[in-house]
């Protein structure tokens, strides 16, 4: 099939999903690393139901439906461009049947979703707050980045629509971890597991990777450190193998 103009059609492997293909735009918003992070990060059980706020091109969703064979996504995106190329990477995946996209903003859904119906929610939502940090100049990669169009409470409070016991995971600055736990909490989502992210093992973790229960009891696992970067600047083994790269 012949890529709209300005996109690239590129190929990324997860362990345990193999290879998709997603086509995404040029500039704007691309999948980076934290999608994959989240992706592998992310605990589906066969035949839960996972929901996706946020989804871009699609690329978490993807490599967790080809993860889970047996699990059912919905997409949800606001950009209407964004949502037709997750659209065409489900379909080009070979998905169609077991992806449903929603063009739709997150703060109104409509009554396309249905309160309590999800196992599992995977976002990985803005990271800058309204009017601090540098303002992108593509308009999609500045919805994606900051976060005036839905702050964090917002995209907690989709927590309504998972089930009791469901999970709710997230990635997110390291630096705002306390932020989000806190918001967490106050919606009913106890944080359960956690993973911080370091590019190099000398220098403070970048993201954290959360996963957080609706209505569960305290209580947290705390994961050994992922650590993206060997000194000489190369992946470490556990990157490569998240990445599905011979080492």
């Amino acid at each position: 099939m012949t890529n709209p103009p300005s996109t690239t059609h590129d190929s990324i492997a997860m362990r345990g999903a193999g290879i998709v293909q997603v086509t995404q735009p040029v500039k704007g918003h691309r999948f980076t690393l934290d999608s994959i992070l989240l992706a592998d990060f992310c605990r589906v059980k066969p035949g839960e139901r996972v929901l996706e706020p946020g989804s871009g091109t699609g690329i978490i969703t993807l490599l967790l439906a080809k993860k889970h064979p047996r699990s059912s996504f919905t997409a949800l995106e606001v950009q209407p461009s964004l949502a037709a190329l997750c659209e065409r990477n489900s379909s080009d995946n070979a998905l169609g049947d077991r992806i449903t996209v929603l063009a739709r903003d997150l703060r109104r859904p409509g009554t396309a979703l249905v309160p309590g119906s999800f196992g599992v929610i995977v976002a990985n939502p803005p990271y800058i707050k309204e009017g601090t940090g540098r303002t992108s100049p593509s308009a999609a990669r500045c919805i994606s980045r900051q976060d005036h169009a839905a702050s964090l409470d917002i995209w907690l409070n989709l927590q309504r629509y998972l089930k009791n016991g469901g999970r709710y995971h997230v990635v997110f600055p390291a630096a705002r971890l306390a932020e989000l736990c806190a918001l967490m909490r106050r919606r009913s989502l106890e944080p359960k597991r956690m993973r911080l992210v370091h590019p190099l093992a000398h220098k403070p973790a970048a993201l954290v990777l959360v996963e957080a229960v609706k209505r569960a009891g305290a209580g947290m696992e705390v994961l050994p450190p992922l650590i993206v970067h060997e000194r000489d600047g190369g992946y470490t083994d556990e990157l490569r193998d998240i990445y599905d790269m011979p080492r």
